[in-house]
């Protein structure tokens, strides 16, 4: 693959990254070429080695009209991680690069809206990546943002379902991990679940950005989306598929510091000046993963804890952070006091609020049919799993 083109060090390239799926390479191809471009675009494909000579074949044949293309197909194996990581070195030979695994799909603007956020924030050292997707759940709960009139948001979150960085983004992250490749997680303030991940090269990168202050620029509305197929890391889902932007606009993308931010947690910082608490006051946990490391005072949450109730808020509005903003009275939002270990919070009516709030609208018969199918399948899954290994 020759790419040392000093042309393209001004240009900002696609890296579409696959392994064995040739239906998934043919649809996120389609869709990039579907897309609308103002410029030459270079495209690179690269394949992990899978020995699937119909995929190997599809790649060198398909016609990228838009600009130069390029291709590389690994000759052994190296896994999604170490993937990622080599195309996010291709940055040295492009002014910054757009990555998108095989299961997405882009909107048809989404290079404008990639190529502005460079435009604004490349020069800004807080900000370590931009994300394409705007993310509907965090974990497995659903989340929703301040919809402020602005069209992008900072999150200490790292996007893999549609993400761009440019060369100082990246060589800042891989100065870091040059010296931390099996880093210690115990002590980086952040979700236990994952600091377990394996295999997740974002996990590094969220460390990074946690360690140093950095975060990644998020869209309003998503400009691609994720069919979450299985593959490498998880099994088949549309917990990825969100609302895909389908317009055109001018991007007035907003300084960075007037963002609203969000941290690891997934919480609101305005939230610690409406409720009048500094962080090492204050520990918020709207979705159960924020085990209060910091030892504050007070924990924020719709979560049962051990500790007496000092003030509540309604569980009503989205995103929940606007329950505290306009302190709506009412019950599922609690402030506990960790000095005061009286909990007179009732479990039927914690548990009832919280149900409702997630789940929004509940149908039993969707919702049974939904849990067999999915145990009858990961049941399968993990049959197949042992009967190859007994092989």
């Amino acid at each position: 693959m020759n790419i040392i083109d000093t042309d393209n060090k001004k240009k900002l390239a696609i890296v579409v990254v696959g392994y064995n799926r040739i239906d998934s390479i043919k649809r996120i191809l389609t869709s990039l070429d579907n897309a609308v471009y103002t410029c030459d675009v270079p495209l690179v494909i690269s394949i992990d080695a899978s020995g699937c000579q119909e995929l190997y074949d599809y790649v060198n044949a398909f016609e990228w009209k838009h600009g130069a293309k390029y291709v590389t197909i690994k000759e052994k194996r190296m896994g999604l991680r170490d993937h990622i990581l080599s195309c996010g070195d291709l940055t040295k030979y492009f002014r910054g690069v757009i990555i998108l695994e095989d299961d997405i799909f882009v909107s048809p603007y989404f290079y404008n809206f990639a190529l502005a956020c460079v435009d604004k924030y490349d020069s800004d050292d807080r900000v370590s990546g931009i994300s394409l997707y705007r993310p509907a759940m965090d974990g497995n709960l659903p989340i929703d943002y301040v919809q402020d009139g602005k069209d992008t948001f900072a999150y200490q979150n790292v996007e893999s379902w549609g993400e761009c960085w440019t060369e100082r983004m990246w060589n800042q992250f891989r100065e870091w991990y040059k010296d931390t490749p099996e880093h210690d997680f115990s002590n980086v303030d952040m979700p236990e679940h994952i600091k377990k991940w394996k295999k997740a090269w974002s996990k590094f990168y969220m460390a990074f950005q946690i360690e140093t202050g950095r975060y990644f620029v998020y869209p309003s509305v998503s400009h691609t989306t994720c069919f979450s197929e299985a593959g490498e890391h998880g099994f088949a889902s549309t917990i990825g598929q969100t609302v895909l932007f389908s317009g055109e606009k001018k991007y007035e993308l907003k300084p960075f510091e007037t963002l609203t931010n969000y941290d690891i947690y997934g919480t609101n910082h305005d939230v610690y000046e409406w409720m009048k608490m500094t962080e090492e006051e204050l520990c918020v946990d709207f979705n159960g993963t924020n085990g209060n490391n910091k030892y504050c005072r007070y924990i924020l949450s719709p979560y049962k804890y051990p500790y007496k109730v000092v003030k509540e808020f309604a569980l009503a509005l989205r995103p929940i952070e606007l329950n505290i903003k306009y302190d709506l009275p009412g019950k599922g939002l609690y402030l506990y006091d960790t000095e005061n270990g009286n909990n007179k919070t009732a479990d039927k009516e914690y548990t009832t609020n919280l149900a409702y709030y997630h789940i929004r609208q509940l149908n039993i018969c969707s919702l049974y049919k939904y849990v067999y199918s999915y145990t009858r399948e990961n049941l399968l899954r993990k049959m197949n799993s042992i009967l190859r290994r007994k092989k």
